[in-house]
Order: structure tokens, then sequence, then C-alpha cells
């Protein structure tokens, strides 16, 4: 049993940053740590489209800060299912991410048309700029996706099933009964009993975040993480409902 007392954790798990060309360009590493830190948003996951660039110099701000950023990424399934994916450290999820980056297709970027894809350094400035489109469908199946995340030791949650474009649910018209995965997220915007009961979601737990593409968004969607700890290992326990640790909205 470890030591101290339940506590309640804010999180927001779905953040973009200014790699995914639909985020405003106010979305750097650094001002995503300092608007969490006003908001005191205890955890965080940039999830970008199908790359995670951005995550590292984020991890290392979020220690700095006091945030725990969780190493992830939002991949675009060849059916078209937006897919979040969250791992236990930076490297499992890069190693992930070779796979992912070999399975887009490469088509260049139209900047003009889709906006800007930038990497950020330590220093916070742009150290790339990505000549490849990156909000592209993969050729992975959403269960190759699943098996692959579990395979390097992460976890896979859809992204807002309530949506009419990018779920599971629009794209699949269903959650296969079979597919490996403890929670589902719903859009911020939601009443998410309500879409629990309407799409059959009861035996999942329900995490809420904000999909946020400029500051002001963050943490309008959040989650309540009930854990000992800000680690892997609650985090888990939280997102299966085990040993006490539990998951919550507002």
């Amino acid at each position: 049993m470890p030591e101290g007392d339940l506590q309640v954790f804010v999180a927001d798990l779905h953040i973009h940053s200014v790699l995914s060309p639909c985020a405003q360009r106010e979305m750097l590493p650094q001002c995503i740590i300092l608007e969490a830190l006003e908001k005191k948003i205890d955890m965080i996951a940039l999830c970008d489209h199908n790359a995670c660039d951005n995550v590292e110099v984020t991890v290392a701000l979020g220690n700095r800060f006091g945030i725990w950023v969780i190493p992830s990424i939002e991949v675009e399934t060849r059916e078209e299912v937006h897919l979040l994916c969250y791992f236990p450290t930076v490297l499992q999820l890069q190693n992930f991410n070779h796979l992912v980056s070999a399975s887009l297709l490469p088509m260049p970027l139209r900047e003009d048309i889709w906006g800007e894809e930038w990497v950020i350094g330590e220093d916070g400035q742009v150290s790339e700029k990505k000549a490849h489109l990156l909000t592209y469908p993969t050729t992975l199946s959403v269960e190759e996706v699943v098996t692959l995340v579990r395979t390097f030791g992460g976890v896979v949650v859809p992204a807002h099933v309530d949506r009419k474009h990018y779920s599971i649910v629009s794209q699949l018209g269903f959650i296969p009964p079979d597919l490996m995965i403890p929670a589902v997220e719903i859009s911020q915007r939601a009443p998410w009993k309500e879409v629990a009961e309407q799409l059959g979601l009861q035996r999942f737990q329900v995490l809420c975040s904000s999909d946020a593409h400029q500051l002001s968004e963050i943490g309008l969607g959040k989650t309540y993480f009930l854990m000992y700890a800000l680690n892997w290992s609650e985090f888990m326990l939280a997102m299966h409902g085990e040993a006490g640790r539990s998951i919550f909205l507002p």
C-alpha cells in the first residue's frame, strides 16, 4: 500500500502543440506548461497528430514546473479513427512513433492550406519545420494500433467518441467488443452521462479532455483522477478502476 492518502489530480489529456498544423501558433510547449500551471492542472498530455517531436521538451518543462506530462500521440488510423495513445516513457513513445511515421504516406505539406508544423527546441525556438502533412490517415488499422501500443507498454483511448467525424463510433459504427481499451474520451461540451447512455459506454471509464488547439481552451475539458501519486502505475490503476483508484468527471 502506498504511503499517504488518495488525492484528486486534475488532468487534461488531449492538447495539441504547434506540431499540429491545426493548432494556433501560440501552442508552444513553454506556453502550454505555463497555462496548465496557472489553471492548476496536475497532469497533461500532448497529443499531436501522428507525431511526437514536441513531447520530450514538454516533459522536461513539466518536470521543472511540477506538472506530469504523459508521453502521448494522437494516431489517425486507416479507417480515419482518432486514437489517443499514452506511454510510460518518452523512449517507448518514440519507438512506437517510428512505426507510425513509416505508415504515413509522404504527402507534401501545403502550408497555405494546412498551416505549418513546427518542432520546438529546448531554447523555445523553432528547430524544424516538417515538410510532409501529418494530419493524414496512417495505413494502420484500429486493431493494429491498439496491439502495437500495448506491445510498447502503452494504453489506447479512442478520442471524442461522440463526434460525427474521426471517432471510432462515427467511422466503425460501434466499438469492437474485443478491443483492449479501458476508457474512451468524450468531447468537452458533451453531456457525458447522456452520451454514455446513448453510446453504451457503461463498460468503459470515461475521460473528458479539452482537445485544445489554443491556450484559452486548455482545461475546458478535464478529468479527475483519484490516485496516491502522479506516476504511470497509479495512472494505469485509475484507468482500470482498480485498487481504489478511479476516474470521475466534474
